[in-house]
């Protein structure tokens, strides 16, 4: 798109690490009751000091500072070089290739970059450039920085041409691969062609003390710890070198689908930082990788840019858990209509350090042997019930202490119980306090276009959840129950039920919970136990119980739905143009609840309050078209993907 055309801005909200995909044609813009804003996340600077700002791309730079803005981040473009000054108290640096021989980064200037990134849980991005007609000046400056902060990977001092994925030339390169690590799916999610405007490649050095010209290796052959390929070029780009600065691990004339961007996890002095490498500049430069369209071709490098910005900095910013966490994909969870739910699940979960294992083939002592978390959605399917050896399985390994696990319910809607008595199950043989309702739960309020379709607005405001309901608003409840508390110091489902809305129990926290309007409907003859067919209030939606299983050490969360696959799971970002932000709720819970396990409670935590926040949600009116796009999570935040779209004639 060129500045001249007329444009409109729509701004599309969308949740974190929740990121909505691209669809082909107009989709509506979301008038409901937005998310709460996100908290601030910390400060990204951008370098305009080296030559990076060109004023015929500024429109896209003022897109990403949009987008940056609306995930939470505060944007400062940096004129005036760069020192620590302005590098304090910012989260991430991003500097593009470059440019102007005169331009380059001062001794002075690279030492602060190194000092501010080594102090550890930092984000950095820095973009190449090739160095076509003798530009050495450009590999030489950014690899300056790089080598600075340990970097395991380099630009190649060389140019990437490709005579068939290109912009109308083969210099204006489309890189058209992405890898295919689930881990990484949510960086790379909807992303097909990346604008790589006269571009380099990137290489590894794979050295413990790494630097741009120790034991340099090709990245599409040569596996390096904690660094990730995330774009490629097409098979036909081809390297072409114009000068005596030859290639380090490639050599000249060589053809392939050469690795065009990497994110190394774990980097810096202290291991806690996130580095992005990059054979073009994401922003600024001639045309920057998150251009949209150039000579008619069509690119997504913008959700690479937004969504490789908002992981990284997840991963920089957050203390890593190195423990793993089994899914069930064994009794009906599955959906490949939400599959990119759980892969954004899944690489947020991978950020934060978590090695997840997706269970396919039923739930046993040995699937579970090395797991710290097991978590469990709503089955589906009466045939798919859980085995009696499986929830023996379960319990012994909850029971050896020190565990976390999530299980969540359905409704029994149209006859199925068979959901509440398999989940039931489960928790009874771990101990639980709080059980789902067999019922159903719909709100003809605050909802996405139908009551069954519930919409959870309410938040508990008990200091010791408070970092689980951060920047949460609105939840996806598809088809749910609510739940409710077993009284007893030998809880099971039918043992002293109590409604856990106005009935306090130890060690039991209320998160998340539906709005007032919200109402029981049963439609088959087995009756919730606590609350009433045709009740109406601000029901629980879900609990975090700690100080549970055999030792008292364990963290289990119970939920009246499946917080990932089922039919629509709570971190759901945008469902019938209602926007949500349950993907925070899924994300904290799971880490706070895994952080908790960690350690054996010793003492009784304070009892719970049962006070909550809520917000309004309602149906959406008056649509325009937009283009939805969408970036995916780290810390928790609210993202709004903003891209320029035609004006309607």
């Amino acid at each position: 798109m060129k500045g001249s055309d007329g444009r409109k801005i729509a701004a599309v909200l969308l949740t974190a690490a929740v990121f909505c995909w691209i669809v082909s044609g107009p989709a509506p813009v979301p008038t409901a009751a937005a998310p709460a804003a996100p908290d601030g996340l910390g400060t990204i600077v951008l370098d305009y000091s080296h030559g990076q700002y060109s004023g015929t791309v500024a429109y896209l730079d003022a897109y990403l500072e949009d987008n940056l803005t609306a995930m939470g981040f505060t944007v400062v473009w940096a004129l005036g070089g760069i020192n620590t000054t302005i590098l304090t108290g910012a989260v991430g640096f991003i500097a593009g290739s470059i440019y102007g021989a005169a331009n380059g980064y001062l001794p002075a200037e690279i030492n602060a970059i190194a000092d501010w990134y080594n102090a550890g849980h930092k984000f950095m991005w820095i973009g190449y450039d090739s160095d076509y007609g003798g530009a050495v000046y450009i590999s030489d400056n950014m690899s300056a920085v790089l080598e600075s902060v340990d970097s395991h990977v380099y630009g190649e001092p060389t140019s990437v041409e490709d005579p068939v994925s290109n912009c109308a030339s083969p210099y204006r390169a489309v890189a058209n691969g992405t890898t295919d690590n689930l881990d990484l799916a949510g960086i790379v999610e909807g992303v097909s062609k990346v604008m790589m405007h006269g571009p380099t490649l990137v290489y590894g050095s794979n050295n413990a003390t790494p630097a741009a010209d120790r034991n340099p290796v090709p990245l599409e052959t040569v596996t390096i710890e904690d660094v990730y390929p995330l774009l490629y070029y097409g098979g036909n780009a081809t390297i072409v070198d114009a000068d005596i600065n030859y290639p380090l691990a490639h050599t000249d004339g060589q053809k392939g689908a050469f690795v065009a961007a990497t994110i190394e996890l774990n980097a810096g002095a202290d291991g806690s930082g996130a580095l992005i490498v990059s054979g073009a500049s994401p922003y600024g430069d001639y045309r920057p990788m998150n251009t949209d369209v150039y000579y008619g071709v069509v690119m997504t490098g913008y959700r690479l840019v937004y969504q490789a910005i908002h992981y990284g900095v997840m991963h920089a910013t957050n203390t890593q858990n190195h423990e793993t966490i089994v899914f069930d994909y064994t009794h009906g969870q599955y959906s490949g209509t939400v599959k990119y739910l759980d892969l954004r699940l899944r690489t947020e979960l991978f950020l934060l350090g978590y090695t997840t294992i997706w269970a396919v083939g039923g739930i046993n002592s040995t699937i579970l042997a090395d797991a710290d978390g097991f978590i469990a959605g709503s089955i589906y399917g009466a045939a798919n019930g859980y085995l009696t050896a499986e929830i023996s399985a379960i319990g012994d390994w909850y029971n050896t202490g020190g565990k976390f696990m999530w299980i969540g319910y359905d409704s029994d809607y149209g006859g199925y119980v068979y959901i509440s008595d398999n989940m039931t199950a489960i928790l009874e043989a771990a101990g639980s306090h709080v059980y789902g309702e067999p019922t159903s739960v719909e709100d003809p309020v605050s909802n996405c276009a139908s009551p069954y379709r519930a919409v959870a607005n309410g938040t508990s405001s008990d200091p010791y959840v408070a970092s689980i309901v951060k920047d949460v608003s609105h939840v996806m409840m598809h088809g749910p129950t609510l739940v409710y508390g077993s009284n007893n110091a030998t809880p099971a489902a039918d043992r002293n039920p109590v409604p856990l809305e106005t009935v306090t129990i130890g060690n039991v926290y209320p998160l998340l919970y539906y709005g007032g309007n919200a109402t029981i409907v049963d439609a088959d003859v087995n009756y919730p136990l606590a609350h009433t067919d045709g009740q109406k209030g601000a029901f629980v939606a879900a609990t975090i119980e700690v100080n549970v299983g055999a030792d008292d050490s364990g963290v289990l969360v119970v939920s009246g739905a499946s917080p990932y696959g089922d039919y629509r799971p709570m971190n759901t970002d945008v469902y019938y143009g209602v926007v949500m932000d349950g993907d925070n709720l899924v994300r904290q819970a799971i880490h706070f609840g895994m952080r908790t396990a960690e350690v054996v409670e010793t003492t009784t935590t304070t009892p719970p309050t049962t006070s909550t926040t809520t917000t309004t949600t309602s149906t959406p009116g008056g649509l325009d078209p937009v283009l939805l796009a969408a970036v995916g999570i780290g810390a928790v935040v609210v993202i709004v993907i903003i891209i320029a779209v035609a004006r309607r004639k």
